[in-house]
């Protein structure tokens, strides 16, 4: 199955760290140490970026073995963004431009925008959202700003900083904000934000409400609850337009060893290409390592509302937002064979969405939303049987 000094494939691993977790799941900890040991032995984090996955995996069975499940979401690591950010942000061909194109498309007649996004701004590097706005005039573009953050975050995240960083982006892409542009708003999601707090409805009718969801949905599917207010608020705000951004992967599954299963192969593929990359074999920068090794950890260790990474499959996100009322706005261009990022070789439309990948390995994928007309009322029926995998019905 492996060879003395190191695993002959990820197949080998993976068929230790499965015989691992079924010892952890019948209670018999000699016997997954035992399992570990030889993990430990054989995955010697000198020998490159699969030995180290490997080696976040088996510590993520040691915290399920133990229940050592520190909170996801802590200070500092809200401080790392999501590597996937640079990718998309920063890519060759401007998948910028094609979010842009669907926001106009559904921004007409609009002459400024309302932004809502879940994340600190200077996190995003120098675009933040304003590349995706389109802006064919020569006059300034009106642009407010909502931010809403975890309630942790009050009073450590500096306002002043964050609107000097926003002003000196905007400035090269005619944005001009003032002081009252930007608000800071304390909320686990917008599903939370009071109305006393923050009136969320347009100043007036030139405004259009863009809502983006930059790996941001999939944390609410650990309570149903959470889930079904998000998406009552966004249909009480009615924004032109929702971006949503998510890992292509399926890792939410109740049944911790298919979970751990489909992780592994996952993220194998995904640091694998990543190390094919470089001729010299560089490793993952330490903030890469350390926001990937985080979810590993969740998604293996923790059940309940602990664990917080949950991504679904694209058919789910698809069934579940269809569900709740609300029309996918496709993406016009035609996107076969346009290459993107200067390591993933294809984006691909795939049902109205963009979807970034490296060989057999998909990687992420955007699509854009908006609330459908005329259906106003939901029955949301939580179904009790899934509320601890955080999947939930809609019936109208």
């Amino acid at each position: 199955m492996a060879s003395s000094s190191s695993f002959s494939s990820a197949d080998a691993a993976l068929e230790l760290l499965v015989s691992c977790a079924h010892a952890i799941e019948d209670g018999n900890l000699k016997t997954a140490d035992s399992f570990l040991h030889q993990i430990w032995n054989l995955a010697p984090e000198e020998h490159g970026l699969i030995s180290k996955l490997v080696r976040y995996f088996a510590e993520a069975l040691v915290r399920r073995a133990y229940g050592l499940h520190p909170s996801y979401y802590t200070y500092s690591n809200l401080q790392i963004p999501h590597p996937l950010y640079y990718y998309y942000y920063y890519s060759r061909f401007d998948i910028n431009e094609m979010v842009g194109e669907a926001i106009e498309s559904a921004a007409i007649g609009k002459k400024g925008f309302h932004l809502i996004d879940f994340h600190i701004p200077h996190l995003y590097g120098r675009g933040y959202l304003f590349k995706t706005l389109p802006n064919r005039s020569s006059d300034p573009l009106s642009v407010r700003i909502t931010v809403v953050l975890p309630t942790f975050l009050k009073n450590t995240v500096d306002f002043q900083e964050e609107m000097e960083y926003l002003t000196g982006v905007g400035k090269p892409l005619k944005i001009e904000l003032k002081r009252e542009d930007l608000r800071i708003v304390y909320a686990n999601s917008l599903g939370e934000v009071d109305e006393s707090s923050l009136d969320l409805r347009r100043t007036n009718d030139d405004e259009a409400l863009v809502v983006y969801y930059n790996f941001k949905f999939h944390t609410l599917l650990a309570e149903a609850e959470a889930m079904k207010k998000e998406l009552i608020k966004l249909r009480q705000i009615n924004p032109e337009i929702v971006i949503m951004q998510e890992q292509y992967a399926n890792d939410n599954d109740g049944n911790f060893i298919k979970r751990l299963e489909y992780s592994f192969r996952y993220y194998s593929n995904f640091f694998q290409y990543y190390s094919n990359l470089f001729k010299s074999g560089k490793p993952l920068d330490f903030n890469t390592a350390k926001y990937y090794m985080r979810q590993i950890h969740n998604i293996v260790a923790c059940e309940g509302r602990d664990r917080i990474m949950r991504h679904q499959s694209l058919d789910e996100w698809r069934d579940l937002l269809l569900t709740a009322g609300f029309l996918q706005i496709p993406f016009q261009k035609d996107v076969e064979n346009l290459h993107a990022l200067y390591w993933v070789e294809e984006i691909k439309e795939e049902k109205g969405c963009l979807v970034l990948s490296h060989n057999d390995c998909l990687i992420l994928f955007v699509s854009c939303w908006r609330p459908r007309a005329g259906e106003e009322h939901f029955k949301f029926n939580l179904n009790s049987n899934k509320l601890r995998q955080g999947i939930f019905v809609f019936h109208r």
